[in-house]
């Protein structure tokens, strides 16, 4: 029997407490290979975000020298928070709720709170990747590509090149609505990417680790072949240097801004995914002589030096744009307006256009893969580990009940209304509930546990302590730069005032012409406004879901321990 064929807890002496709640079934799944393993969480943590989401950032605070506090926080607080999830994981052999009631029967509400999470970001996040595959498909043409040049019969709003990649965006791609509250009908195009991509996503991972620890040996590498062609590609197109230049050079009076600081840590914080409790559930499948330690500051290294690389590829696409079009780096947003608006406005200039959008969008098919592979194995794991009866059931039946869920409740994605679901789940429903999940998830191993402890069993998997700086970051800097990142969100969030998005109104809106601007002219059909009441009380509820949980599970759990302890006094 080789190290990863199957977990054992009899492998090792733990000094601490976990064994009694976090015993391993001795059929429990297992990585066929050490391979798979680091595969599945570099696929997980380098996603979308690293190529639509850092290069904009580091463009918006301060070119390079904003790598200067994104580094730092690397080192302060995602190798330490990613590295104790490894740990947490593999000790325990249990999804997130089993892993944390390890450190305390009152903490099993954090790993509940991480499906929630889970639950919703799943949801929307096909819906991201469905739009992918709308673009992907869409590049297969022998012409030109669809968003190169104005419809011909279009002739108020789409009146050059330069605004003919957003005219595809809002008017073909989506049929965006021009309001939050108008949900619109179904674009079939769209609800068939949707479908695709739920069936994909069941496919490679209908058998848990077993089907997707070999699916990953593609999508986890591939992208890198394709990062590697895009970028030889880009910096050889006439105004690549001036492109990266443009994303290098250091603005360092920037520094002094604490939203750069803020904005570093934050990006780091989501970029690896930690509190999701897909890296537990990941590292919950290792044999107990596995050095998470290790693996754990690999796969961080790797996901802050793609993001670096990935800013190199785009901004020398951008430069090209730039060069070709006139376009200034300024109008650049991040997100979908980065990648289907801007990108795909660089590669129409390109020749061979339809391939290299073949090339890119298949490259963000596959970073948005992985990354849903992550957080539906967490999903999965942490109910099957919940209810246990759901073990005697096939493993394809579990995996194809909770994607059929999420897909049919994704349909409304579909709807011309769909952006606007898709930007209020992302930009309001995870923020706080990912950061208080990460800060009760320190408190429970570092000061009710005890990092000593914890360290203690850490030592009795792979043989060594970890050292003082994980110490030092685990007891005292994770839990308080975590608290600071809560504490300045609440600070911003009231100055900013009422939540707000941004509305679709159309290039030929009187919105615009009362504004003085000449539609034609607008670079961005776009105007800000206020949510709705109902869906401002939405964004609240589905912030509480996941964050009372943790709280309202501790006091449940101390009830039932006060009520026994009164019943044993009474007999």
């Amino acid at each position: 029997m080789t190290s990863y064929e199957k977990v054992d807890d009899k492998d090792v002496e733990l000094k601490g407490s976990v064994k009694s709640y976090g015993s391993v079934e001795k059929e429990r799944d297992a990585w066929g290979a050490k391979a798979e393993y680091m595969l599945a969480l570099i696929g997980y943590a380098v996603g979308i975000g690293n190529i639509w989401r850092f290069p904009y950032l580091c463009h918006r605070y301060g070119g390079g020298s904003f790598l200067i506090p994104y580094l730092i926080m690397l080192v302060l607080l995602g190798v330490p928070l990613f590295c104790m999830e490894t740990s947490l994981g593999q000790l325990t052999s249990k999804g997130a709720p089993g892993a944390f009631a390890a450190m305390h029967p009152m903490f099993r509400g954090i790993g509940y709170a991480a499906m929630v999470v889970d639950l919703i970001c799943s949801y929307y996040y096909n819906s991201i990747i469905m739009w992918i595959l709308r673009y992907f498909f869409s590049s297969f043409t022998l012409g030109d590509l669809p968003w190169d040049s104005c419809p011909q019969n279009v002739t108020t709003c789409c009146v050059n090149e330069n605004n003919a990649t957003m005219y595809y965006w809002y008017y073909d791609a989506l049929k965006a609505s021009n309001d939050a509250t108008i949900v619109g009908g179904v674009d079939w195009y769209l609800f068939g990417c949707l479908v695709v991509a739920w069936v994909i996503c069941f496919l490679c991972m209908c058998k848990g680790v077993e089907s997707s620890g070999k699916v990953v040996y593609f999508t986890a590498t591939f992208p890198y072949v394709l990062l590697v062609v895009l970028f030889f590609r880009g910096v050889t197109l006439e105004g690549a240097k001036e492109g990266i230049l443009y994303y290098i050079t250091p603005k360092f009076d920037q520094l002094a801004n604490p939203v750069v600081w803020r904005t570093a840590a934050t990006q780091i914080f989501y970029s690896l995914g930690v509190s999701f409790g897909s890296v537990v559930a990941y590292s919950s499948y290792n044999p107990k002589n596995n050095n998470c330690i290790r693996d754990g500051v690999v796969v961080t290294l790797i996901n802050c030096g793609t993001s670096i690389f990935g800013g190199f590829v785009i901004f020398s696409l951008l430069g090209y744009r730039a060069h070709k079009s006139g376009v200034d780096f300024s109008e650049l947003k991040s997100g979908p307006g980065l990648a289907f608006v801007a990108i795909t406005d660089a590669i129409s200039e390109m020749s061979v256009g339809p391939l290299w959008s073949i090339l890119f969008f298949f490259m963000l098919f596959l970073l948005g893969l992985d990354s849903q592979f992550g957080m539906l194995e967490s999903l999965l794991t942490s109910v099957k580990d919940e209810i246990k009866f759901l073990n005697k059931i096939r493993k394809e039946f579990v995996s194809g009940g909770i994607c059929l869920v999420l897909a049919l409740l994704a349909i409304p994605m579909a709807f011309r209304g769909g952006l606007y679901i898709v930007d209020l789940l992302d930009n309001w429903s995870l923020s706080y509930p990912l950061l208080i999940i990460a800060f009760f998830e320190v408190i429970s191993v570092s000061w009710v546990y005890g990092v000593n402890r914890f360290c203690s069993d850490i030592k009795g998997m792979i043989g060594f302590e970890p050292n003082i700086y994980f110490k030092a970051c685990w007891l005292v800097v994770c839990p308080l730069v975590i608290l600071v990142l809560i504490l300045s969100g609440i600070v911003l969030s009231a100055l900013k005032g009422y939540p707000t998005y941004d509305k679709f109104v159309g290039c030929d809106n009187q919105t615009l012409i009362d504004q003085g601007l000449r539609p034609q002219a607008v670079s961005s059909w776009v105007v800000t406004d206020k949510y709705p009441t109902g869906l401002v009380i939405i964004i609240v509820l589905m912030n509480m879901a996941s964050c009372l949980l943790i709280p309202g599970y501790a006091l449940i759990n101390q009830f039932s321990v006060i009520k026994s302890s009164f019943g044993k006094l009474r007999n």
